[in-house]
């Protein structure tokens, strides 16, 4: 099995209230690298999730976000892109740790390191 080297994050906006630009109208995608990472260790994993939380902060960002309610919209967005993803990075580290368990024995299991 083949791990893919991107988890591509699309992160679609669906709520009107979060639609307060342009830009958040549209559904965003956000590449996460995470090649050169070991997503059998919770340093891996932790890094993982940094880098995700930095994607979701891009897709989410707007740069007019000024007053509580545009803020609150942001934060909206962020949730919603969050509850998303989560499947998708459980997959990958879940696809990771298989493939590692195979070309390693059962000796690599998630959390050891």
């Amino acid at each position: 099995m083949a791990t893919p080297k991107l988890l591509i994050l699309s992160l679609t906006v669906a709520s009107t209230l979060l639609a307060t630009t342009p830009a958040m109208a549209d559904a965003k995608t956000q590449a996460v690298r995470h090649a050169d990472l070991d997503l059998s260790s919770a340093a891996g994993r932790e890094r993982l999730q940094m880098r995700i939380k930095q994607a979701v902060k891009q897709v989410c960002r707007s740069p007019r976000a000024l007053t509580l309610e545009e803020r609150q919209d942001q934060k909206n967005c962020e949730e919603v892109a969050y509850a998303k993803v989560a499947p998708e990075s459980e997959r990958v580290i879940a696809a990771y740790v298989d493939k590692r368990r195979i070309a390693f024995g059962d000796n690599a299991r998630a959390g050891t390191n």
